[in-house]
């Protein structure tokens, strides 16, 4: 397995680290109001919107990780 560096201007890794707290609240909240709402329908869009963002922080993570920076906990 090839092991790629990536290089990131300071901007982005503040752009990333930034996005990355957004998508993990966006995550939280969508599964709250998933446990939330009464009609089902809502409740799977919202799950599934949840599901997406976990795939968005994962994506960002693994950017991170990949230039070396440890993403931050929250």
């Amino acid at each position: 397995m090839e092991v790629v560096i990536v290089q990131l201007t300071q901007k982005e890794k503040l752009y990333l680290q930034d996005t990355l707290s957004h998508e993990k609240v966006s995550v939280t909240k969508c599964n709250f109001y998933a446990g939330q709402v009464q009609d089902p329908q809502i409740a799977n869009m919202l799950r599934n919107l949840a599901t997406r963002g976990q795939h968005h922080i994962d994506t960002i993570t693994n950017l991170l990780s990949q230039a070396g920076i440890q993403p931050p906990s929250y």
